[in-house]
Parts: structure tokens; sequence; C-alpha cells
């Protein structure tokens, strides 16, 4: 009943957690195999490992000096996120590249070297504050620092140009245009000089002067504002060859006028440089109704910029941070060139209409005027450029970086990698977590039986019996089955279990007694001599007369467990005409009597299944009540499938670590096949649970008292 219960629970309710524990339990060399090597293997790499250490500097950020140009919520940037910016430009191949050579790296090492200092760079913006934390690893405390104040400094001055990089493009551009404007103004005054000695005394009106010097302003106004759109063209154009390197595609515009409040306010820039261009000839720069219009037009290109922003934002999910702080600078730059060519416009219009005015003057005037207008223009251009020249320069010198080192990196004494202690643990943890899986995993390639319910479910049979896996007392073994065998043992859980498979085989068929009986199994080395042994010591304690037989001829064990006094047995008796009562042997235990294997022979087969045998084996029915036969295994040899059909039943022993269900099966179907009758199967080699509810046994020593 019990065995039955097991059996329904394990094939219908599945794996309790219980089985699980007993897999690791039986398994526990695969759990300990893992966890030692993979401890041993972190213990080694530990003391095997080059130490390493790390530096730690701190930078901090100026909230004033943002480098982006644009307003705090411009491109989503807060001033969180700016210093955020920031620290991912730390880690960045410009800042590193520039670090490896600061340490003087050889050209061709500089490579590997910037990707092994990235690796071991961290870079994090200290919660709540605009500090940088900056640390870097090396072989040795001095390097670490070392590369720790590289980077540093690296950061620092990769700052600094970036944010002159669009003052030095202009100013340079400027510089170009002015050494191109000498020349032309001594062309210029050359020209003027001999028009008035070729041309006689040809004088102009006031009034003509006073258009021609108009006239010469603005255009000279017109031409400063194409050299400056000019230049931020060109830093513009610079600013898109550095988006490229850091991403593959770049919009060819931020500012475009399919969107309709861009398409208004680029209008309203151009209608407010028109309008500025009206009130130049009635007012000065000092004047205010030139201060709104100035305020108004600087109103009007921060929201182009604020419109170019929302749209990029939307249209990129992340951007790299070198990205970021380019994409502003580029914004900037953008809208500075539409608005100076909205200024270009209106000023070429004012030209346009005064140079109308001086159509109508005498040839000789007009070509004065001309002349005297080409002077007055390169004279107020050049003057005008100057004047932005040394603006340009004077901003090119004032800009700084908004980052300072608070502390520099100093040598660590002590190396964070390798961390002994970590690396144990962690190995543990792997060793564990791999000792599971390959428990699991020889779980699942063991072919053998893993309880004995399961081996009775294969194999379609009962089981009589389960014999522990027990030790005995630390004798050898040959003197443990003496012991055995001479009833020294007779509390221990293995007698136990053999009498129970006697009283298993007394009931199985009560009303067809069994008097001839094999025992045998799959292989070798699974325990059926022991349990032949065994049993028939424990029918012979039952008052049965017991004749056990070794028909195991080819590798017999009785006769050495018994030391029976003569070398004659059943070999002797079927080769020759000899008597039984000359072969078999009385034994220390009582009602039973040992048929030895006897002389070696070279057909063992042919002895078990002839007619002799089966003879002897009549002749035994009528001498004692029960003959157990020790059979060969049997799928190694045809034996055992000889001798199964003259007796009454076959006992099929099995071994839980040691049997395959395939050769179970296969030994089962063999006795199937020649009409055996199997009376079913016992389990060896089961080790009792812990925490079993019974331990009882009759020790059957006199009562001390108790």
């Amino acid at each position: 009943m019990d065995s039955e219960g097991r059996s329904g629970r394990n094939a219908g309710d599945g794996p309790a957690l219980r089985d699980y524990i007993e897999v690791m339990l039986r398994r526990w060399w695969v759990v300990v195999a893992a966890l030692a090597l993979t401890v041993g293997a972190a213990l080694a790499w530990s003391l095997l490992s080059s130490p390493v250490y790390r530096s730690e500097a701190m930078v901090v950020v100026d909230r004033g000096g943002s480098s982006l140009n644009l307003s705090p919520d411009l491109m989503g940037f807060s001033q969180q996120t700016y210093v955020e910016t920031l620290a991912g430009i730390v880690k960045s191949r410009a800042v590193t590249g520039r670090a490896v050579e600061a340490l003087g790296v050889s050209e061709e090492r500089r490579g590997p070297t910037a990707a092994s200092l990235r690796r071991g760079l961290r870079v994090q913006r200290v919660r709540g504050s605009d500090l940088i934390r900056i640390q870097a690893e090396g072989p040795t405390g001095e390097a670490a620092a070392k590369a720790t104040n590289a980077v540093a400094q690296s950061f620092l001055s990769w700052h600094v140009e970036q944010r002159r990089g669009r003052a030095s493009v202009g100013r340079q551009f400027i510089e170009g245009q002015i050494g191109s404007l000498s020349g032309e103004l001594r062309q210029a005054e050359n020209a003027l000089v001999k028009h008035k000695v070729s041309g006689g005394q040809v004088a102009l009106t006031e009034q003509t002067v006073a258009k021609v010097e108009r006239l010469a302003e603005f255009e000279a106004l017109q031409r400063v504002a194409t050299t400056q759109r000019q230049a931020a063209a060109a830093s513009l154009r610079q600013m898109r060859a550095s988006l490229v390197e850091h991403k593959a595609t770049v919009p060819s515009t931020f500012v475009t006028s399919e969107d309709p409040v861009v398409g208004q306010l680029r209008a309203d820039l151009a209608r407010l440089e028109v309008e500025l261009a009206g009130l130049r000839p009635q007012f000065t720069d000092r004047h205010p109704r030139v201060l709104e219009v100035q305020s108004r037009i600087e109103e009007t290109k921060e929201g182009l910029r604020q419109q170019a922003a929302r749209r990029l934002a939307s249209e990129t999910a992340a951007l790299n941070p070198i990205h970021q702080q380019l994409v502003g600078q580029a914004i900037t730059l953008e809208v500075e060139q539409q608005a100076l060519e909205a200024r270009e416009a209106a000023l070429g219009a004012q030209v346009r209409r005064y140079a109308l005015e001086l159509v109508g003057l005498p040839p000789k005037e007009i070509e004065l005027a001309r002349l005297t207008r080409d002077v007055r223009v390169a004279e107020e251009t050049y003057l005008l450029l100057s004047q932005r020249l040394a603006e340009a320069r004077i901003s090119e010198a004032s800009v700084v970086g908004d980052l300072a080192i608070v502390d520099s990196a100093e040598p660590s004494p002590f190396p964070v990698k390798p961390n002994l202690l970590f690396n144990l643990i962690l190995g543990a943890l792997a060793g564990m977590v791999l000792g599971v899986v390959g428990a699991a995993v020889v779980e699942a390639m063991d072919t053998t039986f893993r309880s004995p319910e399961e081996a009775g479910l294969a194999l379609g049979i009962p089981v009589l019996a389960t014999v522990p896996d027990e030790k005995g007392p630390r004798r050898p073994e040959a003197e443990q089955r003496i012991a055995l065998m001479t009833g020294e043992g007779r509390a221990s859980p293995f007698a136990e279990s053999l009498r129970l498979l006697r009283a298993s085989l007394l009931y199985l068929s009560p009303d067809r007694p069994l008097h001839t009986l094999i025992v045998t199994s799959p292989g070798a080395s699974e325990g059926k001599s022991t349990v032949a042994a065994a049993l028939a010591v424990a029918i012979a304690r039952g008052g049965q007369t017991v004749r056990l037989v070794e028909c195991d001829l080819r590798r017999p064990t009785l006769a050495w467990t018994f030391q029976p006094e003569g070398t004659r047995g059943l070999t002797d008796l079927l080769a020759s005409d000899l008597p039984a009562e000359q072969a078999v042997q009385k034994t220390a235990v009582d009602n039973l009597w040992l048929l030895p294997s006897g002389t070696k022979p070279p057909n063992p087969a042919e002895l078990l299944g002839s007619r002799k045998m089966r003879a002897l084996l009549e002749q035994g029915r009528q001498e004692v009540d029960v003959q157990v036969l020790d059979a060969p295994p049997m799928l190694p040899v045809a034996d055992t499938t000889l001798l199964a059909p003259a007796v009454d039943g076959v006992v099929l022993v099995v071994h839980l670590a040691r049997t395959p269900r395939e050769a179970a099966e296969r030994a089962r179907q063999q006795l199937d096949a020649v009409g055996a009758r199997v009376l079913g199967v016992v389990v060896n080699g089961v080790k009792p649970r812990r925490g079993a509810y019974y331990t009882y046994t009759n020790d059957e020593r006199p009562n001390s008292g108790r």
C-alpha cells in the first residue's frame, strides 16, 4: 500500500521539494567539485592577477558659463543635464586621445592605450551638486594618479578650445577680408587722384557729396554684413564637419521655413532689419528707437533658436554629449547667419535707393561721384572691419572655460583590483549555481533507477524487498559476510530486509509453494549472490530446510563466503556420477546446506541446461523444503535463461546506483521469452532516508532491567 501510494504521487503529482533535495544529496560530489573548481579558479585569478590602482579627481562646473549658448530649456537641457552632458564628454575619444598624448605615449600605441584608458575610466556627476568625479586606473598608484590628472586637464583644455573655435574661425575670416580690402582701398584712391588730375576742376555740390557719403556708408555697412555672414557661414561649415564625425546624418538646416512659426519669425527678422536700416540715416546707434529695434531683433533671433532646438529634440531620441554641445553652437551660428542675410538685404535696398538718386548727374560728376564713393566705401568698410576684428580678437581672448579642478588626483596606496573577498564570494555563488545545474544534468543523464517504486513500475513486477546500502562494522568484507551468515548481525536493517523478502515469498503464492528459486540480476556486481545467501539464511532460520546452490560457475563467491571444507561441488555432480551427498555440505546455520560450484568448467551453459541439472533439482525437491539457486547475471551469459524454466520462480535483483533501466527491462523480457515466472524485484543499494519514523529492531538479548 505504501509503495503504491508513493508511486502514484511520483507519477501524478510531480516532484516535490524533498525530491530535489534528495537529488542534491545524491549528487553532492558534483556540487562540491563545482564549488571547489570555481572557488579555486577565483583564488588563483586573484593571486595571479596584476594589481589595479584607482585615483580620483574632482571638477566643478560654473553654471553661469554654460558653453551651450542656449537658454536652459533649449534642447531639453537643464542645468542638471548640462553637467551630466559634460560628464559624458569626459569619456569621449577626443578627451582620452588628448590625455594619452599628454602622457607621452608613442603614436603607434595611442589607439590601444586610449581604448584601455576608456575601459577603466569612471565618470559621474556627484548627486545634487555641480561636481564631476573622474576616476582612472593604472598598474601603480602613481600611474593611476597621473592618468586621472591627464584626463582632467585634457577635458578642461578641450572644453576651452571648443568654445574658442567659433570665434577663431570668424576672426581668421575677417583678417583675410581686411588684407584684400587694403589693396582695394589703395586702388580706389589712386583712381580718384588720376581722375582729378586728368579730368580738370570738376566739383560736386554739397547735396551730391552728402548723398555720396550716405551711399558709401550704407554700402560699407552692407559689405561688413556680407563679410560677417560669410564668417558665420565658415564657422557653421566647420561646426557641421565636426557634427558629421559624431553622427551619421546631420540636418541640412536647423531653422526650417516649413514650420509656420519659424517662417513668421524670419519675416519679422527681415522687417526689423529693414526698419533698422531706415533709422540709421536719421539717428545714431545710441538713439532709443534704434536700441528698441535692436532689442526686438535679438528677441526674434532667440525665438528662432528656440524653435530650431525644439524641432531637433522631437526628431532625435538621444544624442551623445559632444553632439549635443556642437548642435547648440550650430543653431546659434545658423540663426546669426540668417539675421545677417536679412540685414544685408535691408542695407542693399538702401544702397539701391541712394544710387538711383545719383543717376541724373552729368557724366563727369557721375564718374567723380563713383570714384569718390569707391574710396569712401573702402575706407568705411576698412574701418568697420577693423573694429569688428578688434572685437573678435577680444572675444576670442576673453573666452575661458566654465570648468575648474577642485581636487587633483593623488596616488592610492591600496589596489582596487583584484578584490579577494569579493572574488571568492562570487566564485562560491557561481560554483553553487554550476553545481546545482551539473547535479541536475548528471541526474538527468543517469539511466539507473532513482527509487524502488520506479524500478517496480518500470519492470511491471512487485517490489519484494529493499536492501539498504549498509556498511556494517569496520571489519574486512569477508568477516562481515561470515558474521551475517552466522547470525551476528540479525538485528541490522539488512537482516530485517531479508526477513521481509522471506515473508513476501512465503505469502506470494500460498496455493503454490515455492520449492525452487533463482536469484539473478541483469548484470554483474549488483548484489545477487549476497541476496541469495542472505535469503537462504533467513528461510533456514524460519524453520525450513534450505539448500543453497551456487549456479554461477564462472565467478563463484559463495564458497569464499561460507568456506566449505571440500572442493567438490555442482560441476563435479553434473560432470560425473558422484552422489549428491559427497558435494553438499552443512553450514554453520541450522537447516542450511550449501552446494558450492566446484571445479570451474569449460562449458557452464551446457551443464546448467542439461538433464542431469534438472534431475538434481527434482532430487532436491524431495530432500529439502526450499532450494535457492545463485544464478549468473542475465545479460552477459545465457546460463540463467536455460535454467529459469525449470524452477518455481525467479527473483530479479537490481542495484539503484548500478543497474541501468534498459538492462533491467531487457532481463525481464528475456525471462518472459522463456516462460519463466518472475516473482518480483529486490532493490539493492537503497539508502535509508533521514528522519525515518521506524528504527525498532529486536536484538534478541536478555532484558537488562530497562
